[in-house]
């Protein structure tokens, strides 16, 4: 996750080109991702109407988790994966750097 002082120094070294074009491509994912909650909370409403059957349980086999807590668990573990594929970068960063210098 970005703290506010990777989020400073990143600012600081980058110029301003490459962070306008860092804000806007945050802000068009942003608008695209709006736009498709709004389309889903359209078609969701359009289909509540219709009867939904209630689906057996099965013996054995433990209920499910909620959406939000399967959606929130994928998303942690994509943020570990995405921590632990940056701390990666970094350091093989600094191993070519130094390995070019010496």
């Amino acid at each position: 996750m970005a703290t506010a002082t990777t989020k400073t120094a990143t600012t600081t070294e980058m110029s301003d080109l490459a962070q306008n074009i860092r804000e806007q491509l945050v802000s068009t994912i942003q608008q695209g991702q709006q736009l498709t909650i709004n389309a889903v909370e359209t078609w969701a409403k359009a289909v509540s109407v219709l009867p939904v059957p209630d689906l057996p349980s099965i013996p054995g086999v433990p209920s499910m988790p909620g959406m939000e807590a399967a959606t929130k668990f994928t998303f942690d573990v994509a943020s570990d994966l995405l921590n632990s594929q940056r701390d990666f970068a970094l350091q093989l960063e600094k191993v070519l750097v130094s390995a070019k210098s010496a």
